[in-house]
């Protein structure tokens, strides 16, 4: 297994893909799940910690409850291991000392909860989460920033997460690519189709993120889920 520390275990190497990358969220931080992502074939897996969602029960925890889950993750997986940070608590600069010594392959955090100290830290790549309600300037803003490497639109409503992906939905992204001068990644909040997958990695996106509230619970069908997206996803045209 190449080594955690290399540059194309970061989220620049991660983009640098012939393929839209594909990433899973864990719902829980253990084995089962990240074996069950790269078995079926996430270029990359998120662990979370502070989450307040009540979608995610097993990441609910703070970095130092789950640590020893999250240190035998990132000693066994053979893909990038990113982590996403909640609100559930503030981030001090202690707490995220100890986060950013680990080989994460890049730190996920709305903007709106990221302090300056992490974006300013260069031990670990950004990608920056804009959610529904940003506005038009902010997300241009916020892409221009030093220290962001990608952007993930999380665009969906608590309320709309049960919807069908829609042409709002599609024209959302779309607008957002354009505005944006680094990789944007949709995170997959409702259940796609086969066409829709291939649809939104032909519309200036990058990859997807798959959040584990669009799949059905348990392990079986977590790892059907992600096989789905892994199967229908777009091959990217040289450049893109």
């Amino acid at each position: 297994m190449e080594s955690l520390e290399t540059d194309a275990r970061g989220l620049s190497g991660l983009l640098d893909r012939a393929h839209a990358p594909l990433v899973a969220i864990l719902p829980h931080n253990n084995d089962e799940y990240a074996s069950a992502a790269q078995e079926a074939g996430a270029d990359a897996i998120v662990i979370g910690v502070d989450k307040t969602e009540s979608m995610f029960p097993g990441l609910f925890g703070s970095f130092d409850l789950q640590e020893d889950s999250i240190n035998s993750i990132l000693t066994t997986s053979s893909v990038p291991v990113g982590i996403s940070i909640g609100d559930s608590r503030p981030l001090t600069p202690e707490s995220w000392e100890r986060i950013a010594t680990k080989p994460f392959a890049f730190v996920n955090m709305y903007a709106h909860h990221m302090p300056p100290f992490v974006l300013n830290d260069p031990r670990t790549e950004k990608l920056l989460t804009i959610g529904a309600g940003y506005m038009v300037e902010q997300i241009k803003s916020l892409a221009e920033m030093d220290g962001v490497g990608a952007l993930e639109a999380a665009i969906v409503t608590a309320q709309g997460k049960n919807h069908v992906f829609s042409v709002l939905d599609l024209s959302t992204l779309r607008m957002i690519a354009k505005l944006s001068g680094k990789p944007v990644l949709l995170r997959a909040q409702k259940r796609l189709e086969p066409d829709d997958i291939r649809t939104v990695t032909g519309q200036g996106l990058r990859g997807i993120i798959v959040d584990p509230s669009a799949l059905e619970p348990g392990v079986e069908a977590y790892r059907a889920g992600i096989d789905n997206y892994s199967k229908h996803r777009r091959v990217l045209e040289p450049g893109t």
